[in-house]
């Protein structure tokens, strides 16, 4: 009876709750998938089955009915663009890490571009997860959106997410940066993007805040390249692409010999 007095809300967080607690005895929990539209006023997810059936009944690779819906035509391109300008795909049969690989879109580029050993997806949403492994040739990873567990230590040559670090909670950003450090190779690169300081001027807040959106996370510029700094990192270069209500900041690390 008490449920009825309950807003299905509460009762929802009160069950997940309950549900993380017994995952939580085999070091799983659930969390929440997202797809971002940016010209969109909801966070929304979007299923692999409606959008790889629309994106072929339209004759487009999922990656191009990606970029048309969310009006982000060339984006993914510019950005695979820029990690190339930094040395991102200078290696020779390279080990892949990407993580919340979601609809593909930067699988999809990188594959066509480099000619991989290895390439392990981390993506929260079940469907999208199985259906980049039927795909592409890779490897979908178990995840519980805080690790790459199943990855070995300094196993890859390149590390790479987007869109990931925009909406993650501070310690989650962190701990995914510890286990990029960790799997990383000597001289190999890690890239993503995420909101600092620099992406919330005064315009693009007052844009966020007449949205719906209530996700953002900012972390501070200095504070991410001193951690990667302390980690045995250099900044190899940084730029801008579009993302949200304005622009997130991607950053280019390497690590040093």
């Amino acid at each position: 009876m008490i449920f009825y007095s309950l807003k299905p809300k509460m009762v929802t967080c009160m069950l997940n709750n309950i549900i993380n607690s017994i995952l939580g005895l085999f070091n799983l929990r659930l969390i929440k998938a997202t797809h971002f539209n940016n010209n969109s006023n909801n966070l929304s997810y979007i299923s692999s089955v409606e959008t790889v059936k629309r994106a072929q009944k339209e004759g487009l690779t999922v990656c191009a009915y990606v970029e048309k819906m969310w009006n982000q035509i060339g984006e993914t391109q510019k950005v695979i663009d820029n990690m190339e300008k930094m040395g991102a795909f200078a290696f020779s049969n390279p080990s892949i890490c990407e993580i919340g690989a979601g609809t593909g879109r930067y699988m999809e580029k990188i594959i066509n571009k480099c000619k991989h050993e290895r390439y392990e997806s981390y993506e929260t949403a079940t469907d999208w997860s199985e259906w980049l492994q039927k795909e592409y040739p890779i490897i979908s990873q178990p995840t519980d959106g805080f690790s790459l567990k199943y990855t070995e230590n300094i196993s890859m040559d390149l590390v790479h997410a987007h869109g990931v670090f925009v909406y993650l909670k501070f310690l989650d950003n962190i701990r995914y940066f510890n286990e990029m450090i960790r799997v990383i190779k000597p001289s190999g690169i890690i890239v993503f993007d995420c909101y600092t300081e620099e992406c919330m001027t005064i315009n693009t807040l007052n844009k966020w805040l007449n949205s719906k959106h209530n996700f953002p996370v900012v972390l501070p510029n200095n504070y991410i390249i001193t951690y990667f700094e302390n980690n045995n990192f250099k900044l190899i270069g940084n730029f801008f692409n579009a993302h949200g209500q304005g622009k997130s900041k991607y950053f280019v690390f390497k690590k040093n010999q």
